[in-house]
């Protein structure tokens, strides 16, 4: 999963701590410079990495995203390459389903998404599912 951010205050390690913070005592997040695990009551649900233009990743995983994007076929489309061109960074999050209970583990993660829509202009990207605004799924990608 990532989050698109197309605003122009980047996301910090810092504000995904803080993210996690306001959630909750029984989280804990660890890393430094670019990337993070996040647990959950000692277990890890996550690990982030912050990919920033320059970095080697941000432009390759981009340009990806955006060719998979033009295969959608919704009026919407246009709206998610649009964002992809002017992403300024990629809040990628490999989710750890380290229990085996998907729902459990995404339920879990929620604080940062709900951190990143609520701070950040962008849209979250779902591997097999698409592209979201808040909830709504705007951008159908299997």
């Amino acid at each position: 999963m990532r989050y698109i951010v197309a605003d122009e205050q980047p996301v910090s390690l810092e504000d995904i701590g803080r993210a996690f913070v306001e959630a909750g005592v029984e989280y804990d997040v660890d890393g430094e410079e670019t990337e993070v695990t996040i647990t959950y009551q000692g277990r890890p649900i996550g690990h982030v990495t912050l990919n920033v233009p320059g970095d080697g990743l941000f432009e390759e995983e981009r340009d990806e995203l955006i060719e998979f994007a033009e295969e959608g076929n919704e009026a919407q489309k246009r709206r998610v390459i649009d964002t992809l061109r002017v992403a300024r960074e990629i809040v990628a999050v490999r989710v750890l389903f380290g229990n085996g209970d998907t729902d459990w583990t995404l339920d879990r993660l929620s604080p940062l998404w709900t951190w990143l829509q609520s701070n950040r202009r962008g849209l979250v990207q779902a591997d097999s599912e698409g592209y979201y605004d808040g909830h709504d799924l705007i951008l159908r990608l299997e």
